[in-house]
């Protein structure tokens, strides 16, 4: 085995090692003993295997340092760039007055149709959408915010997997939603997604109109999430959107569990709920379905980042050059969500970081 190859093989045991224990601690959450005995035992061995493996490093093998180098510079650039371009849109959210006085706009047109607008916050308007309208003053009937998380457990059941919040007035049918996904899980096809979607967005006008009209016992606990799901501001760091979304029970579920629909039954029953409330739910879950009748649209934002003008110049060779190359080279959004190209509407946009 030449040099070469031993250097690589024992760092691939060294970030193995690293990796798993990160994996047990945060992941399978294994007893913090176990984790300490695994990280000791195996990497004092591999520590030993990379030492006489490094004392031989003046022989030459720097051609795969190299190439680890310019790896790692990569990710370290990527990261970077990403986490300011997402920095950007928290401190760039728009308020909920300035969304209400957008959508009330006399100039603005709703158009038939169900628009999905992704982005990556898990709370809060992202600055594409008031883009969007100033430069072209029409959107469609029904408006969902959606953003895809990826949670560090293997599953997240599908009555647990979407988050919503409506945008208020609530006639202006508008709503965030946070779809959640564990490591494991796949995405869906963007038509089966959008099927899934709009039932469970159902599910949440009935119950949230159930709510509202007064059923405390088995929803309080739903009701304190909405609320700090509304009201909570921005932390300004990455990390705050991952510790936002933790599983919880849904809206959904706990109103088709028996004993939450009994109480419902009983509430309907004893006159708090008339026909009235019921057939306004039913109008709005009809609304909603015959906008998706209508079409869906997907809307993805074109962000181009760049640096600020007073930046200094390793600053915009970085941002400028590197990850604009990089990002251009890369993955595109809607291929990685399946998302059907004529249903695709792309919105340019620059952020400067």
């Amino acid at each position: 085995m030449n040099l070469y190859t031993e250097i690589c093989v024992v760092l691939v045991m060294v970030i193995t090692t690293l990796l798993m224990t990160i994996v047990m601690l945060l992941v399978w959450k294994v007893n913090i003993w176990w984790i300490i005995i695994f990280f000791v035992i195996f990497m004092s061995t591999e520590s030993v295997y990379t030492a006489a493996v490094l004392y031989k490093f003046i022989h030459g093998p720097y051609l795969a340092l190299a190439i680890s180098a310019v790896l790692i510079m990569i990710m370290i650039v990527w990261h970077y760039v990403h986490v300011k371009r997402y920095k950007y849109e928290l401190e760039h959210t728009v308020p909920r007055h300035k969304v209400k006085n957008i959508l009330e706009r006399q100039d603005l047109k709703r158009v038939p149709g169900f628009g999905l607008i992704y982005t990556e916050l898990v709370q809060g308007i992202p600055p594409i959408f008031p883009h969007l309208i100033e430069k072209i003053p029409t959107i469609h009937s029904v408006i969902v915010f959606i953003t895809v998380k990826h949670l560090p457990i293997p599953h997240v059941d599908v009555s647990e997997r979407f988050l919503f919040r409506q945008v208020e007035p609530k006639e202006l049918m508008v709503f965030r939603c946070v779809a959640r996904y564990g490591y494991r899980d796949t995405l869906e096809m963007a038509n089966g997604f959008v099927t899934v979607l709009v039932e469970y967005l159902q599910y949440y006008i009935r119950d949230i109109s159930l709510f509202e009209l007064g059923e405390p016992l088995r929803l309080s606990n739903y009701s304190a999430r909405i609320d700090s799901f509304s009201k909570e501001k921005p932390s300004g760091h990455a990390i705050y959107a991952e510790e936002m979304i933790t599983p919880i029970q849904s809206f959904s579920e706990l109103t088709m569990h028996p004993v939450g629909m009994s109480n419902i039954l009983t509430h309907f029953q004893t006159g708090k709920m008339n026909v009235e409330d019921m057939l306004k739910i039913e109008e709005d879950q009809m609304i909603i379905q015959h906008e998706v009748n209508n079409g869906v649209i997907y809307i993805l934002g074109e962000t181009e980042v760049v640096a600020k003008a007073h930046s200094n110049l390793l600053k915009k060779i970085i941002v400028n050059y590197v990850y604009s190359f990089l990002r251009k080279n890369s993955r595109n959004g809607e291929k990685m969500l399946s998302i059907p190209r004529g249903q695709l509407l792309k919105v340019g946009i620059t952020y400067e970081i």
